[in-house]
């Protein structure tokens, strides 16, 4: 069988948490609200029978980009502290 070390001081990894930063949060929140109201349009125009363009779903890159710009260290527009 395989012996398998142990590490030491091994840190669970944390859940991603709302910004705290006006413009981070405020670009999750236009994020979410845009996601929102994409599947809302997609179900509506399915709905009553209209058809969907075949890449409907990469209008959703734009809300979970600015997702993204809110919650990611990496892109965000303003430093969270620590």
């Amino acid at each position: 069988m395989t012996d398998f070390k142990q590490r030491g001081n091994v840190q669970p990894k944390k859940l991603p948490t709302m910004p705290k930063r006006f413009l981070n949060r405020a670009l999750v929140y236009i994020g979410v609200f845009g996601i929102v109201f994409q599947l809302t349009a997609a179900l509506y125009a399915l709905w009553h029978g209209v058809q969907l363009q075949p890449l409907w779903f990469v209008t959703l890159l734009a809300p979970l980009l600015c997702i993204a710009s809110g919650m990611l260290p990496a892109l965000q527009l303003q430093r969270e502290p620590d």
